[in-house]
């Protein structure tokens, strides 16, 4: 993939939940933060609890988002599909440091873009009571060699 500085089809976290609330499904692909690759800012906390800061972006073709993928040795992207019937949710919060921080503590990580995060989490969080909205999503991590 050729750097040209121009990221095409860029969406804000508020156009992903948009996106999700008209039915279509999203995916999540990231890049390590230092390359500055992708517009969007994320952080994932690990199973040993380590946490990890990258930059990330929203795509809407899985075909693309396995491309950066690969292009970013990632091992898996996220995939979010809306449904009523939905074991998950995505909460969409002001993006602000203590959301940051709930959001990595209570669902494992977060997606922002300066004004809003979204975080999406299959769990209970009984923390969130601010949040701007929320979405009914069934959450899956496919792997980007797969």
């Amino acid at each position: 993939m050729r750097d040209t500085g121009y990221i095409a089809g860029y969406l804000t976290v508020a156009d992903a939940i948009d996106l999700l609330q008209a039915g279509l499904p999203l995916y999540i692909v990231s890049a390590p933060a230092d390359t500055h690759a992708l517009p969007l800012a994320g952080a994932w906390k690990d199973d040993t609890g380590k946490i990890h800061t990258d930059c990330s972006a929203v795509v809407l073709n899985p075909a693309t988002a396995r491309e950066i993928g690969r292009e970013y040795n990632q091992q898996c992207i996220l995939r979010l599909y809306p449904s009523h019937c939905a074991k998950g949710r995505v909460y969409l919060l002001k993006d602000m440091p203590l959301n940051r921080e709930v959001a990595l503590h209570y669902c494992g990580g977060y997606t922002a873009d300066g004004t809003f995060l979204f975080t999406a989490t299959e769990k209970d969080v009984p923390f969130i009571e601010d949040y701007v909205e929320w979405v009914p999503v069934d959450i899956e991590f496919i792997p980007v060699n797969g």
